[in-house]
């Protein structure tokens, strides 16, 4: 990808339920943000956009553990209904979320007795009824990072898995009806793998994660057919420098990835584009200023790349986005 077009400081924001960007028919971005704020602290908001409804997940803490929340608002910002989804003991955090259909899918990572966390699944109907909840793991192995994707009647999911000593990639698929739960370890080499992210994208299912090599995170990514069959995994840099957080999208015949990387002082944006044959990798530096900058997210909207981050910039930590053309 070439170098960005438009680059654009927000100012810092501490805590808000949602920042919806809405398109319109020219491409471009609407200046009007009208937060809606929770009236207790919130953490890790997830959101989807669903017909002329926004529908979110986050975790908050009830005194002693943290619970799931789920919220919708009509997209003219009218209509915010939260409701609390869980209770007991035992926090229950890092809520993710698929709208497909008339349903509602999500998942969690939640701690057992042993303090080993396990996978949950949950499901609501699109209209706040029917919330059901399942554990989907029992081992005495530690669990983290859980993703989902709805295609059709399946859902996929991934996360990654203590062995004992090393976190290893495991994926996972079951039946939208929540039958035919089939979890899979994929990887097992002696290195700590984090943070995997999936996507499917016609037959295949695409994968990338930060893996550890000795000295630093390197970024590693995989396919595999979705019969669970074909599993192949590369690793795609060997720089002495750190690189966390991943995330990657597919459009058209090509994958697309952004993540942070330290240049030895600073954490910079870095992206890449590959074949979805796994041919033609080239990655690129995307920024170079004296401040640390985390948790990049990218969305593909026709022909144009949306990117949002945070920097460190010591007593603000400001939201920056930027946008550039598709290049293909």
């Amino acid at each position: 990808m070439r170098s960005f077009i438009h680059l654009w400081v927000k100012l810092a924001i501490v805590l808000f339920s949602s920042i919806l960007f809405l398109l319109n028919a020219s491409g471009a971005v609407s200046s009007e943000l009208n937060p809606v704020r929770t009236p207790s602290t919130g953490y890790q908001p997830q959101f989807q956009v669903s017909g002329n409804k926004i529908y979110y997940v986050w975790h908050e803490y009830d005194g002693p553990f943290r619970q799931i929340f789920s919220a919708e608002m009509n997209i003219d910002g009218t209509g915010w209904k939260a409701e609390r989804r869980t209770s007991g003991q035992f926090d229950k955090v890092f809520p993710q979320l698929q709208v497909a259909g008339r349903k509602i899918h999500y998942i969690r990572q939640q701690p057992n007795a042993a303090k080993n966390r396990q996978i949950w699944t949950m499901e609501a109907n699109i209209d706040g009824t029917g919330w059901q909840e399942f554990q989907r793991t029992d081992t005495s192995f530690d669990k983290q990072f859980p993703q989902l994707q709805v295609v059709y009647n399946k859902i996929y999911f991934t996360w990654n898995e203590s062995d004992g000593k090393y976190r290893q990639i495991w994926t996972a698929e079951m039946n939208v009806d929540g039958t035919g739960w089939n979890p899979t370890k994929q990887t097992s080499s002696p290195f700590g793998k984090f943070e995997p992210q999936l996507q499917v994208a016609g037959e295949k299912i695409h994968l990338v994660w930060r893996e550890f090599d000795g000295s630093h995170f390197q970024i590693w990514t995989a396919e595999m057919i979705r019969n669970g069959t074909g599993w192949q995994a590369i690793q795609r840099t060997n720089t002495p420098f750190d690189k966390y957080t991943p995330q990657l999208q597919g459009v058209g015949d090509r994958i697309y990835y952004v993540w942070e990387e330290s240049d030895g002082k600073y954490r910079q944006i870095w992206t890449s584009q590959v074949n979805k044959d796994g041919t033609g990798w080239k990655a690129e530096k995307r920024t170079k200023s004296p401040f640390g900058k985390y948790d990049p997210q990218f969305q593909i909207v026709g022909n144009r790349v949306y990117y949002v981050w945070h920097e460190d910039h010591g007593s603000t930590e400001p939201i920056w986005v930027a946008e550039e053309n598709l290049i293909k």
